[in-house]
């Protein structure tokens, strides 16, 4: 199985003279894995065997110009939605007063914490606030549960039952507590509390749109939270990283590719594609894997993981280079259109996206046969068995692509988006459309 290996020291080179081929192809071997465990990624066939990266490269350098007007785009529409300071710092102050009112009225020990792309760093103005109450062994026992000696054991529906009614509670104190906000109990599979309304920063003096969901958490570990760590901990390596996300968020929900109610990708699993884009997807990777990197400052799982997470604080020491490669220059507008040319070449439905292992897997079933040591294979859990696209969650190995239902339909979108831009080399198509712009690329639906 995959090791987690910390990089003591920077790895020394080989004395002897590396030709060109062997530098590029350098990250591509597994004696570049074991020298190099800072960039211990393994990409995909499409690079591996790049003839569809060569294709779509081709494109991005014929048509240098136009990219770099759609980049200047994407960049101004960044630094326009992204979350302001005072934004942040307005859901932080509204966290700790719910956490005050929640602590006096229950008289227990308890932890509000925010996660989601409020603190991720991908997040934008007005987005909502993810909220759990970290609440260790609040859902005591019953008598019947220890008379019959399953004190520690609550099943699946029990937990979501009592989790209701602890929330139920904890809406009539805040209903109390007049915070001008509307707060209703939404009952799904997980139950939490929604408040919406327009309040104003106690600093600036700016209204404000608030809508948090509050969820609880038995637990002391709240996966939630690491998961925000380590998405901005990949904010802190390239600064396309943000821009790139938000704008795939965009195309994404406007393509039909991102509705989870509509069966297909997440928020979330939207984020998850292009870490794995960024990691595997190129022959030279842009981000590395960060939690083989630094396995003691980002979780790793429920039983591996920091005791305290500080969101503000940078990566423990500076990555390493890549050998003698040139930094990838590919602006934020070009790095999309190979993300979209990559998702609508590769085939999910036979794959798993790793982003823990910084590789892509051939996706296997029970009963075929594998290597169990072999990297390249991984078994499907029997949850995820029946689910089109499998993509193995970096901290608790939950499907975060379990909602797509039909992956064909969904990669035909990636082929339409990749339209908008290929039409523009049709000699008939050229008379009526043009390069794309942002506004092109957002209403593809």
């Amino acid at each position: 199985p995959f090791e987690f290996r910390m990089a003591t020291s920077r790895p020394k080179k080989p004395n002897v003279p590396l030709t060109r081929r062997d530098i590029e192809n350098a990250h591509l071997n597994n004696s570049f894995r074991r020298a190099f465990p800072t960039w211990a990624v393994v990409t995909s066939p499409w690079a591996r065997h790049p003839l569809g990266f060569i294709k779509s490269l081709e494109y991005v350098h014929k048509h240098t110009k136009e990219f770099e007007a759609l980049d200047k785009e994407i960049r101004g529409h960044w630094e326009s939605v992204k979350q302001p300071e005072w934004e942040y710092n307005c859901k932080v102050a509204f966290k700790n007063k719910l956490e005050s009112i929640l602590t006096n009225f229950l008289k227990r020990p308890l932890k509000l914490v925010i996660t989601g792309s409020t603190v991720s760093g991908v997040g934008t103005a007005n987005s909502d606030a993810d909220i759990c109450m970290c609440a260790p062994n609040i859902l005591h026992p019953l008598r019947s549960d220890i008379e019959n000696g399953n004190a520690n054991i609550l099943t699946r529906d029990e937990r979501r039952r009592r989790i209701g009614v602890l929330l139920r509670r904890c809406k009539k104190a805040l209903d109390d507590a007049n915070l001008g906000l509307k707060i209703a109990f939404v009952d799904a599979m997980i139950p939490l509390l929604k408040m919406t309304g327009e309040i104003k920063d106690e600093v600036t003096g700016n209204p404000f749109n608030m809508e948090v969901d509050l969820s609880v958490s038995n637990e002391v570990f709240i996966s939630g939270l690491h998961n925000s760590h380590l998405i901005r901990g990949y904010t802190r390596v390239d600064d396309r990283f943000a821009p790139l996300v938000t704008l795939v968020k965009k195309w994404s929900w406007m393509a039909g590719v991102r509705d989870p109610q509509k069966r297909r990708f997440n928020s979330y699993a939207m984020t998850l594609l292009v870490i794995h884009f960024l990691q595997c997807a190129l022959p030279r990777p842009i981000l590395p894997n960060l939690q083989g990197c630094y396995p003691w400052f980002f979780a790793l799982d429920e039983n591996n993981h920091p005791d305290k997470v500080d969101l503000e604080a940078d990566l423990p020491y500076p990555l390493e280079d890549l050998f003698d490669l040139p930094p990838c220059r590919l602006s934020v507008a070009e790095l999309f259109y190979l993300f979209v040319s990559y998702y609508s070449t590769i085939d999910l439905y036979c794959a798993v996206i790793r982003i823990k292992c910084g590789r892509i897997s051939v996706r296997k079933l029970p009963g075929e046969n594998y290597d169990e040591d072999d990297e390249n294979y991984r078994m499907t859990p029997r949850s995820a068995m029946n689910h089109e696209v499998y993509i193995e969650d970096p901290i608790d190995e939950h499907n975060p692509g379990r909602t797509v239902d039909d992956w064909e339909m969904v990669r035909n979108c990636f082929c339409d988006a990749l339209h908008v831009f290929n039409r523009v080399d049709d000699e008939e198509m050229s008379k009526i459309f043009s390069f794309p712009d942002l506004e092109d690329l957002t209403a593809t639906a």
